[in-house]
């Protein structure tokens, strides 16, 4: 509402006011004492009022302003990785559609809360992963703020609630401790689900961490009605893909005399054909071949699984979690190197980094020219003045509530 409207609303309501009151004074001396005490206990409420109405158009006019403001998460870092703090509104370029925008807002959310879900893969394929994995989310988990809200879920050939929304983390702890594993990788159902979920998390700001060590097998969804999702959210999604040789390994082909594993083959040492890894049932032919066959442990991509590679049944694809990462203004990882004594560096480090960024990013606000109702995508982009600097946003919104 523009300021001139409500000056004009506030002043045409005490007019409106003062003609009732002064139409009640001439009559006050002909008026018995109960019937005087109570036009002078209304005109006192009429009174009363004024600042309340005053208040009212004042708030509205600020709501109203309120929803057309657009805001992203930005992380801005140096040339060395390093977060780079009390940057101000002119140390940003901002367009809409190729068009200028000037930034309104901006806030450093040192101690913002967060709502965040931690969405974790349970396939076969993480037996020798997942005590290491849930470890470290684990850890990663406690350095959070006291007030976020977590949630955990977790995928295999299905998406099941580990933990609903809670800053207990001691639930969290217990869930983690509670997964089974399974059959098959539903990555692409997981993904919208779990960001249908975190719409349900208190606080404005909303992240994703999506660890998972393989390519969807068992989605109702595709990769595009995934990414659609990720588009439409206003949710950071953090993805970190486990490669097949991290943490170790397990074989799982079949003995030689004595109990110990296989070995040779074309596979290389331990045989097998995936760098020593069978993972499952095999056929031995002569000659040593061996031919895994599908059982626990084995993931079957589909024919057309975007980003597969024929023979690799057991690989994490990065150009998939890189499109999703991307996409949010988010951030992907790969875990390649060994697990050392129940620990892995590279995977600590990286959500260690997740924890240090969401404590340094900044809101940017501006306010766009068009209804944010118009039902079209936008385009976004954020740079630097200073070329020192690197900056990571989202970058596209939709105008209304449904995009298709």
């Amino acid at each position: 509402m523009p300021e001139e409207t409500t000056i004009q609303v506030f002043l045409t309501t005490v007019v409106k006011l003062r003609r009732i009151t002064r139409a009640d004074s001439p009559t006050l001396n002909t008026l018995t004492p109960e019937e005087a005490r109570s036009r002078m206990t209304k005109r006192w409420l009429l009174v009363g009022l004024i600042p309340g109405l005053w208040i009212s158009t004042i708030v509205a006019s600020q709501i109203t302003v309120d929803v057309k403001l657009v805001t992203l998460a930005a992380t801005v870092t140096d040339s060395a990785g390093r977060h780079v703090p009390d940057l101000k509104p002119e140390d940003f370029i901002v367009e809409e559609d190729g068009s200028p925008q000037t930034v309104t807002l901006l806030e450093q959310s040192f101690d913002a809360p967060v709502s965040m879900g931690v969405v974790l893969d349970t396939s076969t394929s993480m037996e020798s992963k997942i005590n290491t994995a849930t470890s470290s989310i684990d850890h990663f988990l406690q350095t959070l703020g006291p007030d976020d809200d977590i949630f955990l879920m977790s995928f295999a050939g299905g998406v099941r609630l580990e933990q609903d929304f809670t800053s207990d983390r001691k639930k969290l702890e217990s869930s983690l401790r509670r997964v089974r594993l399974s059959n098959g990788t539903a990555l692409y159902d997981a993904i919208e689900k779990s960001l249908r979920k975190i719409r349900e998390g208190h606080h404005e700001k909303k992240a994703i961490l999506l660890v998972t060590d393989g390519e969807d097998t068992a989605s109702l969804l595709s990769l595009d009605e995934a990414l659609r999702s990720v588009r439409a959210s206003e949710v950071l999604v953090y993805c970190l893909g486990i490669s097949p040789g991290a943490f170790g390994s397990v074989t799982r082909g079949p003995t030689q005399p004595g109990g110990g594993p296989s070995t040779g083959g074309p596979g290389g040492p331990g045989g097998g054909t995936n760098g020593g890894r069978t993972n499952g049932p095999v056929i031995t032919l002569p000659g040593g071949i061996q031919i895994p066959l599908p059982g626990p442990g084995r993931r079957q991509f589909p024919s057309g699984n975007p980003g597969g590679r024929a023979g690799d049944l057991d690989s994490v694809d990065m150009s998939v979690l890189n499109s999703i990462a991307n996409t949010s203004g988010g951030k992907a990882w790969l875990i390649t190197s060994n697990s050392v004594n129940g620990s892995n560096s590279q995977l600590d480090n990286a959500l260690d980094e997740i924890a240090a960024e969401l404590r340094s990013q900044y809101t940017i606000g501006y306010h766009p020219t068009h209804s944010l109702n118009d039902g079209k995508w936008h385009r976004v982009d954020v740079k630097m003045k200073n070329s020192r600097y690197n900056v990571r946003s989202r970058k596209e919104y939709f105008g209304g509530e449904n995009p298709r």
